[in-house]
């Protein structure tokens, strides 16, 4: 394995930075912003294109160059994996056979008789999520009695009984509403399809389908209008301008179809606006295919990149930061929206994922576009005013244990968990320890009116700590993810390099590393204790390890060994590569695959590194309390899991 000397090192990192500034500005849009696209299973395209063709639309035009995508991640089993190099997973498998069949693939061709095969050896549509047989009963192809969804009466719940709408995460509410709409009607499309090569029905007896039928057959009819109208009412009011819900495809497709069969005053002219807005989703790879994407990150993505040009030396008065600060600038939400229920006297002032979503701001992009405004700040009063209403709302969202979620605060998440009517995963949002590392590390710099929310979020931190040193990931693969933006928190909150909690999650992180130099993890670190922190290495995950490393104050040969794995993969443009989904939408279920990472935090790492070694500054003494929660709880969802296989 090539290594450099010091000089050669220091030569190559100033050649490799130049090259890959320079990529990173190709990318930027003219009114400043960065969007790198995200790559996610191929449930997404399959929900796409079976939409349409339940809504009775023609093909969306991209529907050849869409299910040629689909075809091409097809693995050698026969199925289709969550993600790149993962194993075959039914349901993705099942939605990618069902879409194809709809095109007109015939059962008989080679590539799908073994992808029926497959399918069969998973388990068979049965043993699939309740969203796929969902799909399935909406063609005639499984039946709805066999489906165990929250009915449409949760609409008609006091906030403050047992519980309530609210207690779902943001992202959960947006797909229990319509979910609960389309299961109330069960509405068949019948296409004349029969998919009887792989739809072995099951018995009517099964045990999880009499509950749910007795139900919907023991509701008033009055409170089902009722609750129907409410739902509707509920949806009408949260379309974004652009057409879609929540800035998500699922949340798009799902109401797009709920509205379709109530068929209310304005639900056509609704319908017809999300049709619309469902076509921004699709995006072009290039190649002669097409592939719909779950959602737009590009305010993640410009604040991730603004950063990193920072850190690479542009400064206020580059044309191309000032771009991005005013674009930045603009995105900031002043609405209110779901989260206030929690948190009625709060003032808005966060920052969404999506440009669209103006109303469901979230503390994880809030807290990177504060640091992203305080690096690029040029004191402008407009600057300050934003920033201002940016850390009170960011404080404010914290939960009563110290730590933050994504999107709302001190919801009755095991309330939620207990109930039998859902998958019981990805439902709830709990604090996550990426989140709060993020908090903490922007609020840390913004002076000592946080210091209470910071001291508090220090404190979540340490007591959420894994016992072998690393802290869980939420929206990052996985272990990785978490333990460096720990690393990264606690250091800009002056927690010392020698703290017991650091130095362990250090010799974690180097035990971690790969004999090339570089880190990886496996999206299969979900599910398997084995896979934490394993994985071949990545541009992405070498470039957290490599920062929070150096953040820390690390510079020895473990370090180098990183820098020069990421300098031997850059090519020739710049750029660097990664086929891995090191991202994550839901743990297990939804990996992503950003198209800014590799480039962006390669960059960030060669960055750090070239900057002479930082007086970490004084210490400041913290003291970890004892834990006294569940540790599922800690991890989010795993809360809704069932023990992790060794």
């Amino acid at each position: 394995m090539e290594s450099f000397t010091e000089e050669e090192r220091a030569e190559r990192i100033a050649d490799a930075l130049d090259r890959a500034v320079a990529v990173l500005l190709s990318r930027q849009s003219d009114d400043g912003h960065w969007d790198g696209g995200l790559d996610n299973k191929v449930s997404v395209d399959a929900h796409h294109l079976l939409a349409h063709t339940f809504l009775g639309l023609p093909e969306p035009p991209e529907s050849r160059e869409i299910r040629t995508w689909i075809r091409t991640q097809q693995t050698d089993e026969g199925g289709w994996p969550n993600f790149v190099g993962g194993p075959d997973e039914l349901s993705t498998s099942v939605m990618a056979y069902l879409a194809l069949r709809m095109g007109g693939e015939q059962a008989e061709a080679p590539h799908m008789r073994v992808a029926a095969r497959r399918i069969h050896q998973l388990g068979g549509p049965g043993a699939c999520r309740a969203s796929t047989r969902l799909w399935l009963a909406l063609f005639g192809l499984w039946p709805w009695h066999d489906l165990k969804m929250l009915p449409p009466e949760i609409m008609l719940l006091p906030a403050k009984g047992p519980i309530a709408l609210d207690d779902f995460a943001d992202w959960a509410r947006h797909l229990v509403v319509p979910l609960a709409v389309i299961t109330a009607l069960r509405p068949v499309r019948r296409t004349g399809l029969d998919l009887g090569e792989i739809c072995d029905r099951p018995p009517r007896s099964r045990f999880r389908a009499r509950p749910v039928a007795l139900y919907h057959a023991s509701v008033p009819a009055r409170i089902r209008r009722r609750s129907l109208l409410r739902a509707r009412r509920w949806l009408l009011e949260r379309q974004q301008t652009d057409g879609c819900w929540n800035g998500t495809h699922s949340a798009t497709v799902y109401a797009t179809i709920a509205l379709h069969l109530l068929d209310g005053p304005g639900d056509r002219e609704a319908v017809g606006r999300a049709v619309t807005g469902l076509g921004a989703f699709v995006r072009p790879r290039g190649d002669g295919l097409s592939r719909v994407q779950f959602s737009h990150g590009p305010i993640w993505d410009t604040a991730n990149t603004l950063l990193t040009l920072r850190a690479a030396g542009l400064g206020n008065d580059h044309p191309a930061v000032d771009r991005a600060h005013r674009w930045l600038l603009g995105q900031q939400t002043t609405a209110q929206g779901d989260w206030s229920r929690h948190r009625p006297e709060l003032a808005p002032g966060g920052w969404s994922f999506q440009v669209a979503n103006r109303t469901g701001p979230d503390t994880d992009d809030t807290a990177l576009v504060l640091r992203a405004l305080d690096a690029a700040s040029s004191s402008d009063e407009q600057t300050l005013q934003a920033a201002d209403r940016g850390h009170r709302w960011l404080a404010g969202m914290a939960w009563s244990d110290g730590g933050w979620g994504a999107f709302d605060t001190d919801a009755r998440v095991r309330r939620v968990l207990r109930l039998p009517w859902h998958d019981a995963r990805a439902v709830v949002d709990p604090p996550t320890a990426d989140v709060t590392a993020h908090v903490v590390e922007t609020l840390a710099a913004a002076g000592q009116e946080y210091a209470a929310p910071t001291r508090d979020g220090v404190r979540w931190l340490l007591d959420n700590q894994e016992p072998d040193g690393s802290w869980y990931g939420q929206w990052g693969c996985n272990y990785i993810y978490g333990t460096t933006g720990a690393l990264c928190a606690l250091t800009a909150a002056k927690v010392p390099a020698a703290h017991p909690a650091v130095r362990q999650a250090i010799e974690w992180l180097y035990s971690r590393q790969n004999e090339d130099g570089g880190w990886g993890e496996d999206q299969r670190s979900y599910f398997y204790d084995v896979w934490h922190g394993r994985g071949r290495s990545t541009p992405s995950q070498t470039g957290w390890a490599v920062h929070a490393l150096i953040t820390t104050g690390e510079r020895g040969d473990r370090v180098k060994a990183g820098i020069d794995w990421l300098l031997r993969q850059q090519d020739a443009s710049g750029a660097w590569h990664e086929a891995a989904y090191t991202g994550t939408g839901f743990p297990r279920d939804a990996p992503i695959r950003y198209g800014s990472y590799a480039q962006v935090f390669a960059t960030l790492a060669l960055a750090g590194y070239r900057r002479p070694a930082a007086d970490p500054g004084p210490a400041q003494a913290s003291t970890p309390r004892q834990p006294t929660r569940d540790r599922r709880l800690r991890n989010g969802f795993r809360i809704a899991q069932p023990d992790r296989k060794r």
